[in-house]
């Protein structure tokens, strides 16, 4: 196929999402699947039944399938059960945070790498990372998850779920390159450590959600893709956002552009650009500027104690308890990676 998004926009009637799901998945058509091991990757916030079973259909030709979601804290023993009898016995439910993780020794990129102007001779920003080990076994993987987005990276895609794969530990080392506008590529040194090979990934946007205020938008689009770069950069384009924003995937922002452009080859679609982001509440996505005058970067601080404040939120260690009950955020120690800004409302960044 020449395409590699398809944006499918529900129509009318009982059973619109039914078709819209047939048109999806008839231009996914997964293939290679014999004898493969592939794991679906699940996000935190369980999506519709008819999505999974869809996807479970699809890749009828793999040995065998798994579901891995980072936590099943949002699965209700109902979800659980569904998915388990989804599986058939032909694959296992899998809690990414109660597993184990494995190591993965991340390839050297075939072009010299530059860090302000400083060359890293060993060509990547990431030497060693940690992964779990559902997914350092897995031949193929799919990304099947809502369309959320958050005041951090604008959507959680493609990009982002792989980030929910790895420990702390590597996660720490991925946004400590936040202060260099660095993490995306700090990210994708992970991802070419991964042996398995991104299937197809399915983003369902028919309602879009709001991580940080959890506020829900009526968007009435499905997203599908096999290249996780285009799939992240019109997901952000379907939320209203700017592709730019993302930390993830800077080839699609150079590819797709800004605002309504994209290119009409690569993308198959039955609405508009235009129209879809016209159909996303205006204020719904507000991300706050990372980086104040001079690129310097901001400062962040809470309003109040968030109801479920941890301090281990932040990946390097800078969030501490106030005197007066209200979290510090020590600057020596940020990073500016916005981790903070992503789980709490409570948050907002200021000038130095």
């Amino acid at each position: 196929m020449s395409e590699t998004v398809m944006i499918e926009a529900l129509g009318q009637g009982t059973l619109a999402r039914t078709q819209a799901l047939d048109n999806v998945f008839d231009w996914v058509e997964p293939r290679g699947l014999d004898g493969k091991r592939v794991l679906v990757l699940l996000g935190d916030i369980p999506v519709r039944l008819d999505l999974v079973e869809r996807t479970v259909q699809a890749l009828s030709g793999a040995a065998r399938v798994d579901f891995a979601a980072r936590s099943l804290a949002g699965y209700d023993e109902a979800y659980r059960s569904a998915l388990t009898s989804l599986l058939g016995g032909r694959g296992d439910l899998i809690e990414i945070v109660s597993g184990e993780y494995e190591s993965l020794t991340v390839p050297k990129r075939s072009y010299a790498r530059q860090l302000h102007k400083m060359e890293t001779p060993e060509r990547r920003y990431i030497k060693q990372a940690f992964v779990a080990r559902c997914l350092a076994e897995a031949d193929l993987f799919v990304v099947i998850r809502g369309l959320e987005l958050n005041r951090f990276s604008g959507v959680h895609g493609v990009f982002a779920t792989v980030l929910d794969c790895v420990p702390t530990k590597t996660r720490t080392e991925i946004l400590s390159y936040a202060a260099y506008r660095l993490m995306g590529e700090a990210l994708l040194d992970v991802w070419s450590a991964i042996r398995g090979a991104f299937l197809f990934g399915v983003v369902d946007g028919e309602r879009a959600r709001e991580e940080t205020y959890g506020r829900i938008a009526e968007t009435g689009v499905i997203l599908a893709g096999i290249d996780p770069d285009e799939l992240d950069g019109y997901a952000l384009i379907a939320s209203g956002g700017r592709v730019s924003w993302s930390p993830f995937s800077s080839s699609a922002s150079a590819r797709i552009g800004r605002g309504g452009r994209g290119r009409g080859a690569d993308v198959a679609s039955n609405i508009s650009l235009h129209e879809l982001r016209a159909r996303m509440p205006a204020g719904f996505l507000q991300k706050p500027a990372m980086h104040g005058a001079f690129g310097a970067p901001l400062v962040f601080r809470f309003s109040r104690r968030p109801d479920n404040f941890d301090t281990l939120v932040c990946p390097m260690g800078a969030i501490e308890e106030g005197q007066n009950g209200i979290p510090l955020v020590r600057r020596a120690a940020c990073v500016a990676c916005g981790w903070c800004l992503k789980e709490y409302a409570e948050v907002s960044p200021y000038r130095r």
